[in-house]
């Protein structure tokens, strides 16, 4: 009955209806009573938001201006000395063009308005008399100005942005400038169109004259903005926030921010709409009619919630402890009564046997050298403490087989791998249980003998070097080998020592002559 009863009642089926539940009944009970509070605090908060992003959007737009401002008076002052030098000029024009997207085009002017030098070249303006609005306004004053957005000769929106050149004893030389095409990729239009749109928001900014500086819609830069209610409000107070009509009749919720250097206003405004739609729907007389049956249903729900998490929450609890030695029959005790609770029992029963089962070829994969079998350097180290632990005297031969470097160089390492394979064979039939035979370098191995004294080692090394002699190598046909022998017993030297005389045996034995064993023993250490 219990299985049925899991088949039938799934998680998704409760977990709905408990969200469904919860949500309706929650919303129309609680969000009425508070619906004048939220309506205002939404409206509040939406302006705040604008107004501190239209605030944002301002100051980043002034940094950029003085940023500007900061480039043309430095180059203005690097060119003042060499204004007879149309190369220096033309390569400082291209400068500020490509270096940042700062301008749109770059112009250095002489005190009587005649290009000396222009960038992008495509404007063809060397040499040529400057006529247009911000190239007269700043020849007039003299000083670093930004104009007022005025249509170029070539039909593009711009504000034009210059520095005065003088010379050492402040005679004035003319003037270098930077376009800005309002219209056009550029810095300013990245800063301004970052904004992210949602629900019908957008930026748009103005100046004084109600000139549309930048809009969403391209189409209406340049035009001047009729029919906002609040736009005089704002170009009269220039920071702040407000309920308004745009130019469509739609009520939107806007913030502005003026930036100070060019007298723009930056407004940013979502739909009164949007921001409220939350709010609608709600009736009072269903709220106050179910709030009685309400409270019956948050307590069904409470004690059905209870009754769906338990099992889980068991289930997480022993997935806390997997490592447990109990923990299969742990996780099997548990009630899961329902589909997906049974079949995540039924998944972590299935996990921590595979689980105890990678472990244990984690281990395998750690300890073994992957093309011989054989044990590695890893292993070795630790069956030494293990041994050293339990003070189990042991002995060591160190083995390395003569002259490989011949094997692989004349016949190729694949054979040399074959070599390998089956010297490790010759050592596993000398390898008793609890002995341990590991690969540790590329031709060297280590036999550890366990309760061997190291004139037996030797024996049994002498009989490893005449097997290995005699055995018949596929390709190869015979191979040698050079063997050293130590043995450790507790209270002697250490197992470092252990192998260090290991290892100079077999250096010994490759000195004499090669397919010798030498050993050396704790009286060759006093």
């Amino acid at each position: 009955m219990g299985i049925v009863k899991s088949k039938f009642l799934k998680l998704n089926r409760l977990i709905l209806f408990l969200a469904l539940s919860a949500t309706i009944i929650t919303f129309i009970n609680s969000f009425y009573s508070n619906y004048e509070v939220q309506k205002e605090q939404l409206i509040f908060q939406a302006i705040e938001v604008n107004r501190a992003y239209a605030q944002k959007l301002s100051d980043t737009t002034e940094v950029f201006i003085s940023s500007s401002k900061q480039q043309l008076a430095y180059a203005a002052n690097e060119v003042s000395s060499q204004m007879d030098n149309d190369a220096f000029l033309m390569d400082e024009a291209n400068r500020l063009k490509y270096q940042t997207d700062s301008f749109n085009s770059v112009v250095i002017s002489d005190a009587l308005g005649r290009t000396q030098a222009a960038s992008p070249e495509t404007l063809d303006l060397v040499g040529k008399q400057l006529k247009s609005a911000g190239s007269k306004e700043a020849l007039e004053e003299k000083k670093a100005l930004i104009s007022k957005p005025y249509v170029s000769t070539i039909q593009n929106l711009l504000v034009f942005i210059s520095a005065p050149i003088f010379d050492k004893q402040h005679n004035y030389l003319g003037f270098l400038g930077g376009s800005i095409y309002l219209k056009s990729p550029n810095i300013l239009n990245q800063i301004l169109g970052e904004h992210y749109y949602k629900d019908g928001s957008y930026i748009y900014v103005v100046d004084k004259n109600r000139q549309i500086l930048y809009h969403p819609q391209k189409e209406r830069i340049g035009t001047f903005l009729n029919g906002n209610s609040g736009l005089d409000e704002i170009i009269s107070k220039k920071e702040g926030g407000l309920l308004l009509k745009n130019s469509k009749g739609i009520e939107m919720l806007a913030g502005y921010s003026s930036i100070p250097s060019t007298d723009w206003i930056v407004i940013t405004q979502s739909p009164l709409e949007s921001t409220l739609l939350p709010l609608t729907g709600i009736m009072e007389k269903v709220i106050l009619r179910t709030l009685p049956m309400a409270s019956a249903v948050f307590l069904f729900i409470w004690l059905f919630a209870r009754a769906i998490s338990r099992p889980l929450q068991q289930l997480a609890e022993r997935a806390k402890s997997l490592d447990s030695p109990t923990v299969t029959s742990d996780i099997e005790s548990i009630d899961s009564w329902y589909v997906e609770s049974f079949s995540l029992k039924k998944a972590m029963l299935s996990g921590v046997k595979l689980l105890h089962n990678q472990i244990g070829d984690l281990k395998r994969d750690a300890d073994t050298d992957p093309l011989t079998g054989a044990n590695n350097r890893r292993a070795f180290q630790y069956k030494l403490k293990q041994l050293a632990l339990l003070e189990t005297p042991f002995a060591i031969l160190a083995l390395d087989i003569d002259y490989f470097k011949r094997i692989n160089d004349e016949y190729g390492h694949s054979v040399g791998d074959e070599v390998l394979k089956q010297q490790t064979q010759i050592l596993q039939v000398f390898s008793r249980d609890g002995d341990l035979v590991a690969r540790t370098g590329g031709e060297e191995f280590v036999l550890l003998l366990k309760d061997v004294t190291v004139e037996d080692a030797f024996i049994i090394a002498e009989r490893l070097r005449v097997a290995i002699a005699e055995e018949a190598f596929e390709t190869v046909g015979h191979v040698t080998a050079s063997i050293g022998i130590s043995a450790w017993t507790a209270n002697s030297i250490s197992i470092e020592k252990t192998l260090s005389l290991a290892d100079q045996a077999l250096y010994q034995a490759k000195k004499q002559g090669r397919n010798c064993c030498v050993m050396r023993s704790l009286e060759d250490v006093a």
